[in-house]
């Protein structure tokens, strides 16, 4: 079984391709310090240091033990190629060097240094460099670890240097400018370096450039070091100035290359290391390679896998493509092409090709100078092989779309955080975040098992707080590897203060905030601005109208800047009108809020919020219940601040039912603006009919909650009355009697404080309502006798019809059905006098049963269809099933048991056409004798 052990981008070992499970980053440790000295005995001592340096446990070596142990079960099926063993005095691990990154690297850079031909020379000197995925242990951060870092990078520089002066002595200037640009920004004072940039861009016609680099070096070293360039590079500017022969491209018969027979072509093997701890996307694995397998007759040409920042493209991409590598026997290209990376600009086209054509035989001398050329070329050396190439990271599809094979027999796979639309023929893999469960797996595989199952609540709030990201679990992860005396729980704990959330998803060069600018830098400064906006209130999900309001825009300019915003993966659009934010973007855009606004800028944003609330309140409640809202409001809709307006009363519920759960919360932030208190009480009021209409009883108790306060803070006592009595129809209606009769009796107090005959009514109606549900029908007949009185004296018609009615309730729950009888008959005449055949059908349906409850029957079957008709026409489907209901139990009084059974069927019809009941409910409803009325049937029979 072939064993190899990776220690560049991460500790990793694979047996035979698949990776070996190595636990959590401090046992990954051990295996790495052994890795080092492979061969050699490391002390209890030395491993002890190299692990935890001066943070080491009271029981390190007891701790060291069991982590060995865990390693020899992890190798175990690797025992014949890696034997971990005790030694005198500590451990040493067995294996072949070759089969670890490390040494291989340092035998390849040896052997290059004494090949006999630059041919020779630049190909170990590539293999050994090719080993490298990324940074030395990265998760690894201790004295000695650092140390190792630091020797290695020089190692790894010098290895590049060598190279650079072996490509340029071979006549590849062509393909080095980038990458030498790249190298001098880590290594801005090297003048080995900067003369192989020098001469790379003279050689590509550019002298130019390579005299403006060396005038920047020499002013960065008298600033910086007080000092000149050195002899050498003084030398070489002075040969770019005149020309020198000496420094032009070699000729071929120049090149000190030997051999009887040119080098095969090679097969470039570039894919980076597979990602050792993926996890599950089982469905996507399956999809994508699918898509890559040049054998299927339905393979993709073009694969674009796009998603948030941090969400794991790469990842995919990358395992997917070792997977179905094999499918492609001419090799498999990898570039990253640095479209969403914060060290520099994305490459372009020509940069890959000048990168990618030297790889498959073309001399760096014969890569055309422009990117179309460049790019035909391309097309023509594919022509008749089968590549696979993986185009990582990139920033549009005008970056891309040079450097697609015509070749049908080629793959490419693309990443991208947008979505890639305008690639033709590509087909799309859309990465959402990982599932909860795989999400927990990531983290447990990442910060070990024993973390997680300690504390498997904690784990899933870290996975919550991390959005099920893979990039900043790594950071969690990554973080803990760091602090092995921290428990998941502190972790969570930490991440739930959402003010220090960012600056814990930060670790080394891993940063939350750091992806994000990137995503940001890709918009406009409007869409920068109306980014920041987003977040001046609370919540993750807002609607058009609202994002409008906060970004000062008309809401049509307003939605082509947030389209913005969704291409560049900052926001989602899950459906037209509606934005989302994640809440560790909703805490960026924050941070940017902060910086980019002052204190008028809040205030003002604020204003405009409360105004686009007030507005939509006020038109959605004239839609959904005018009587009622005309009865409240207190003068037109205001303006709304981007325009906005409803079209009709489906709009309006739907905006209802989208606003209402996190409506409460944003007037209790905005509460803390005193300007703003009168109208957050306001906007309660002007709520109330539409909440109503769509049943969100929760909601407006929070709301008229937060109302009563601010009222009263702001000392509005009319509000703070009219408040108290929200309050209390809002409690009465989800059967919390007691706290409803308290606030109905304050807001009665209140309103006989300030005189207000009208409002009194209104309280002593509702005070009525509440006595009636609790039992106590004198108390009720009383207050409903003094509310008709004054709602007579103030002329208001409609409140003096809805107090008869609840008089007439009451009288039918007392036995008075001759009463009752008379205050409904009463109440209808006054609504169909209104022309409210909405209140008007109810109220026929109550006169009907209370009729019926009079021994009158066959007089109520007449009423029932009075009822009927009317409900009818207003469409009230819920009223319609109560009044043929009550039809039937006025037929089955009178001995028509078949026609009642029928009336019967077609009130649970109904029911069940509106979602109610089942069909099993309706049918187990009339097996009954006598067909009991089911919970819906609101009123009762």
């Amino acid at each position: 079984m072939a064993v190899e052990f990776g220690l560049f981008g991460g500790v990793e070992a694979r047996a035979d391709g698949r990776p070996i499970e190595l636990g959590h980053a401090r046992q990954r440790s051990v295996l790495a310090a052994l890795l080092i000295d492979a061969n050699r005995v490391t002390s209890v001592e030395q491993l002890v240091d190299r692990v935890w340096g001066e943070r080491s446990p009271q029981r390190a070596e007891g701790t060291l033990y069991s982590y060995v142990s865990r390693l020899r079960q992890a190798l175990a099926p690797v025992a014949g190629e890696a034997r971990l063993s005790r030694a005198s005095g500590g451990y040493v691990l067995a294996v072949d060097a070759s089969t670890v990154d490390l040494h291989r690297f340092r035998d390849l850079t040896a052997r290059a240094r004494t090949a006999d031909d630059d041919g020779t020379a630049a190909s170990l000197l590539e293999q050994a460099l090719g080993l490298w995925r990324g940074e030395l242990f990265p998760s690894l951060d201790t004295p000695w670890f650092n140390s190792v870092r630091e020797s290695l990078g020089r190692e790894r520089f010098a290895a590049e240097l060598d190279l650079g002066d072996v490509l340029l002595r071979l006549g590849r200037h062509a393909e080095m400018p980038f990458e030498l640009a790249a190298r001098t920004r880590e290594h801005p004072l090297d003048e080995r370096l900067a003369g192989q940039l020098m001469l790379a861009l003279y050689r590509c016609g550019r002298p130019a450039d390579a005299l403006n680099h060396y005038r920047d070096l020499r002013s960065r070293l008298a600033d910086d070091l007080g000092i000149d360039p050195g002899p050498e590079l003084r030398h070489l500017h002075q040969q770019i100035l005149t020309a020198d022969p000496a420094i032009a491209v070699p000729s071929p018969a120049d090149s000190p290359t030997t051999g009887a027979h040119p080098a095969p072509t090679p097969v470039p093997r570039q894919l980076p290391a597979p990602p050792p701890m993926f996890t599950g996307r089982d469905l996507e694995v399956k999809v994508l390679c699918g898509m890559l397998d040049p054998d299927e007759p339905r393979h993709a040409h073009v694969v674009a896998v796009d998603g948030v920042a941090g969400v794991g493209k790469s990842a995919l991409a990358l395992h997917a493509s070792h997977r179905m590598a094999h499918g492609f026997p001419d090799g498999q290209l990898y570039v990253n092409l640095q479209g969403a990376s914060a060290a520099g600009a994305p490459l372009t086209p020509y940069d890959v090709l000048v990168q990618w054509l030297p790889q498959l035989g073309v001399a760096g001398t014969d890569v055309p100078g422009e990117t179309g050329a460049a790019s035909a070329l391309w097309r023509s050396v594919l022509a008749g092989r089968r590549l696979l190439l993986v185009l990582d990271d990139a920033f549009s599809a005008e970056q891309v779309r040079p450097l697609l094979p015509a070749e049908r027999g080629c793959v490419t796979v693309v990443t991208s955080r947008s979505v890639l639309s305008t690639l033709d023929g590509a087909e799309f893999v859309h990465l959402e975040p990982l599932a909860q469960e795989e999400a927990v797996t990531l983290l447990e595989r990442l910060a070990g098992a024993g973390r997680v199952v300690a504390d498997p609540t904690a784990a899933g709030d870290v996975v919550g707080f991390c959005e099920r990201l893979p990039l900043l679990l790594r950071i969690v992860a990554a973080r803990l590897a760091a602090r092995p005396s921290w428990s998941i729980r502190v972790i969570a704990d930490r991440l739930a203060e959402e003010h220090r959330r960012l600056n814990e998803l930060q670790a080394g060069e891993l940063s939350a905030r750091a992806s994000l600018a990137v995503s940001l830098r890709e918009t406009s400064e409007e869409g920068a601005r109306v980014f920041a906006s987003l977040a001046m209130v609370g919540v993750t999900e807002l609607d058009l109208p609202l994002a409008a309001s906060l970004a000062d825009l008309p809401w049509a300019a307003a939605e082509a800047v947030l389209e913005q915003l969704v291409d560049a993966r900052l926001i989602d659009s899950p459906v037209p009108g509606r934005y989302r934010m994640h809440d560790v973007v909703r805490l960026y855009a924050r941070e940017q809020a902060r910086v980019r606004a002052d204190t008028a800028g809040w205030s003002a944003t604020r204003r405009r919020v409360l105004d686009h609330y007030l507005a939509l309140t006020q038109q959605a409640a004239l839609l959904l219940d005018p009587e009622e809202a005309s009865a409240l409001t207190t003068g037109p809709p205001p303006a709304h601040p981007s325009g906005f307006a409803f079209d009709d009363r489906s709009e309006a519920s739907a905006w209802i039912d989208f606003v209402a759960p996190h409506l409460p919360m944003i007037m209790d932030e905005l509460a803390g603006s005193d300007d703003l208190t009168a109208d957050i009480a306001l906007l309660a009021l002007e709520a109330y009919p539409a909440l109503v209409v769509r049943d969100r009883w929760t909601e407006l108790i929070r709301l008229s909650s937060i109302a009563v306060r601010t009222a009263r803070d702001g000392d509005r006592r009319v509000l703070e009355a009219r408040a108290h009595n929200l309050l209390g129809m809002a409690y009465g209606n989800t059967g919390r009697l007691d706290e409803s009769l308290a606030e109905f009796d304050l807001a009665l107090r209140q309103w006989e404080e300030i005189g207000d005959r009208h409002q009194m009514a209104r309280a002593l109606n509702n005070l009525g309502l509440v006595a009636r549900l609790r039992g106590d029908l004198p108390e009720a007949v009383r207050c409903h006798e003094r509310s008709i009185l004054l709602f007579q004296e103030v002329g208001d018609s409609n409140g003096q019809a809805r107090a008869l009615s609840n008089l007439g309730l009451v009288h039918q729950r007392i036995g008075d059905h001759d009463q009752a009888i008379v205050a409904h008959e009463e109440a209808a005449g006054i609504f169909r006098t209104l022309g409210d055949r909405y209140r008007l059908g109810l109220i026929l349906g109550n006169l009907a049963r209370s009729v019926r409850l009079a021994g009158r029957i066959r007089e109520s079957l007449d009423r029932y269809q009075d009822s009927l008709r009317v409900i009818r026409e207003t469409g009230n489907r819920s009223g319609e099933a109560e009044q043929l209901w009550g039809l039937a139990q006025a037929l089955h009084d009178l001995g028509e048991s078949d026609l009642a059974r029928a009336q019967w069927r077609a009130a649970l019809d109904i029911l069940r056409e509106c979602g109610d009941l089942t069909a099993k409910e309706v049918e187990a409803i009339l097996a009954q004798p006598v067909p009991q009325a089911p919970a819906a049937i609101s009123r009762g029979v």
